[in-house]
């Protein structure tokens, strides 16, 4: 009982030996051995069948994990293609969109087929190639413009063959689906036409839109100009602003006008404005400046937010020498300037720059208008910023040394080929502010008669080169002939009369020159030109506190102007003040650091103030920069004196 109960205690497996030791007591021993026998083949048995079991299991196992396997994989492959399908999905869907919101956008025009004559379809000239001639003509044209007003969208011929995508299944291209819809829901505006046999030879009749048609005859051999002619009816009917300003271009402008004119009584502010920009084309080509500010000011009040209305009133201003007038177009251009590039395309993406320049400029900040000049890349600078302009801007800012640079890589000629008039005028000024009355005669005399009749260029002669000529002859010494010239120049042009007053200066006439710079200093509160003259004609005359007084204002008005600020040191320097005139050309220095004669001013005050080692130093600076004749006599005088 008791073992029974140890047994029970131990545990099934030792219950089996105390059994089988029992056993063995009890029995032979072969009977032992054959039983022991028996029970290790059991367990053999046992041993392999769990072995097999294990391994079943084991590739049970192993080929269910690899189904889940596949199972994810193909999960994945599924979404992916879901999400494939749905992306195929969505961008047909968009495509489909956008191809929808371009054809509500269309503006295009597109010429159809011409009808013609059989005989002339079978020599080749069919109803396409006919389209395609005038459609060839007016790209030509188009491309051969310089325009502001209008801009064409895209024009095609309808015989043009598309690159075509076949969608699968339907035989329907990508290119009749965006033909059909925008012809559906676009504004396409197609033109067609017929040429016809007459007595006269062949007529050619266009329709642009559901217009009438234009029909233009000609004989039978000349079909060339009957091309030209139908094609230039497509663009007046089409853009007639921008076909205005290619007759301008071309120089027919009683045409031009005409068209121009008509167009500003048609349409709202914005349309009209850019009719009297048309107009202001004309006014431009016949150099006529007091009737394209009349136009621009028409253009601005129709529309006060367009760039370009303001550049005509400022071009106006300025080939005039209506010097306030053109610092207030100017700002108003600058006020409204992110809209040139896409109001004017490539003619007015330099425009803000240019006018930038201009500004600046007109308030003596010379350094600050060449360096904002310098940033454009010299093939788009057209206005202030111009080869001629540059160059007068580097003289009135007195350094002569980069003048010249520029003068030496300048193009005599235009791309047009015309002779660059404005580079001859720019030389003659350009001379004149060096102090080389001669050379500017010269240059002068050859830029007259360059110019000749050209009306486009007869304003620069009134305004940018006789009053620069009259001086220029003062200067030689021929003052009466220089008060001649200068007394057929407007008194509206404020340079004109500034030149009165240098020429009735050089003559001491100081009552006469004071005139005419009251003058134009009344008018112009914002420039501070006229009275940095009147302020040098007063301490030429020995009123330096008179002569201060002008340098302080013209230092109001221009604040980044040089001129002033030096000569208000010359004029202390008169009074036994080099103390007070160091401070002065110090200032007047970061505007105009290459200005050989006031390192020269600025050196003697030094000088005289007990500081010899530094004013050497500004010595041998003026000495290495250009200097005027009477201005290096001067830096000899004091090298004799003092070196």
């Amino acid at each position: 009982m008791a073992e029974e109960i140890e047994s029970e205690r131990v545990g099934p497996q030792r219950a089996t030996e105390v059994a089988a030791w029992h056993l063995l007591g009890a029995a032979s021993r072969e009977k032992a051995d054959a039983f022991l026998e028996e029970q290790i083949g059991v367990s053999r048995l046992e041993k392999e069948k769990l072995a097999k079991e294990h391994v079943v299991l084991d590739a049970e196992i192993a080929f269910n994990l690899s189904h889940l396997r596949l199972r994810r994989i193909s999960d994945y492959a599924r979404v992916s293609l879901e999400v494939a399908g749905f992306l195929v999905v969505l961008l047909v869907i968009s495509g489909l969109g956008t191809m929808v919101w371009l054809a509500t956008q269309d503006r295009d025009l597109v010429v159809d087929a011409f009808a013609v004559p059989p005989d002339m379809a079978q020599t080749g000239m069919t109803g396409a190639a006919l389209a395609n001639r005038v459609l060839d003509r007016f790209g030509y044209m188009d491309r051969h413009v310089v325009s502001f007003t209008e801009d064409f969208s895209s024009y095609y011929g309808s015989a043009k063959e598309d690159v075509r995508v076949e969608i699968p299944q339907t035989g329907v291209s990508l290119g009749d689906i965006d033909r059909y819809l925008r012809a559906w829901l676009g504004h396409e505006t197609h033109v067609t036409g017929e040429l016809v046999r007459t007595k006269a030879g062949l007529s050619l009749t266009v329709r642009y839109g559901d217009n009438p048609g234009l029909t233009a005859d000609g004989p039978a051999d000349d079909l060339d100009k009957l091309i030209q002619k139908g094609a230039e009816n497509i663009f007046r009917a089409a853009q007639p602003l921008r076909f205005a300003d290619y007759l301008s271009w071309h120089g027919r402008l009683a045409e031009a006008e005409g068209i121009a004119t008509a167009e500003a009584q048609k349409g709202d502010g914005v349309y009209r404005s850019r009719a009297f920009m048309s107009l202001g084309y004309v006014d431009v080509m016949r150099g006529d400046n007091r009737k394209l500010g009349v136009d621009g000011a028409q253009a601005i009040a129709l529309d006060p937010n367009s760039p370009l209305a303001w550049f005509m009133a400022e071009a106006s201003a300025n080939n005039l020498s209506h010097d306030e007038q053109d610092l207030a177009a100017a700002k108003g251009f600058l006020s409204v300037a992110k809209g040139a590039a896409n109001e004017g395309g490539k003619f007015a993406s330099s425009l803000p720059a240019e006018l930038q320049a201009g500004a600046l400029e007109d308030q003596g900040d010379l350094l600050g208008a060449v360096q904002a000049c310098e940033r454009l890349p010299s093939s788009k600078r057209i206005g202030a910023c111009n080869t001629a302009n540059l160059i007068f801007q580097y003289a009135t800012l007195h350094d002569f040394r980069r003048g010249r640079e520029i003068m030496r890589v300048a193009p005599s000629a235009l791309v047009s080929g015309r002779i660059n008039i404005d580079f001859m005028v720019g030389q003659a000024q350009f001379e004149l502010l060096a102090g080389d009355w001669n050379r500017s005669l010269v240059q002068a005399k050859k830029a007259e008669a360059a110019i000749g009749s050209d009306a486009y260029s007869k304003s620069d002669v009134e305004t940018f080169l006789k009053p620069y000529e009259a001086e220029a002859l003062a200067r030689a010494g021929d003052i009466k002939t220089a008060h001649a010239m200068s007394a057929k120049s407007p008194l509206d042009c404020d340079v004109c009369l500034r030149e009165r007053g240098r020429i009735a200066a050089i003559a001491h006439d100081w009552t006469g020159a004071a005139h005419w710079f009251a003058i134009v200093s009344a008018r112009s509160p914002h420039i501070p030109f006229a009275d940095t003259e009147w302020g040098g004609m007063l301490m030429r005359e020995g009123k330096y506190d008179a002569a201060i007084a002008k340098f302080k204002l013209a230092n109001q008005k221009g604040p980044h102007f040089a001129d002033p600020l030096e000569m208000w040191g010359e004029a202390l320097m008169q009074k036994n003040r080099s103390d007070l005139a160091l401070a002065k050309f110090k200032e007047a220095a970061k505007y105009a650091p290459s200005w050989g004669r006031l390192h020269l001013e600025w050196g003697n005050a030094l000088f005289y103030a007990g500081r010899s080692d530094e004013a050497k130093k500004q010595i041998a600076m003026a000495a290495g920069l250009d200097l005027s004749p009477d201005d290096r006599a001067l830096l000899a005088k004091w090298m004799k004196a003092h070196g």
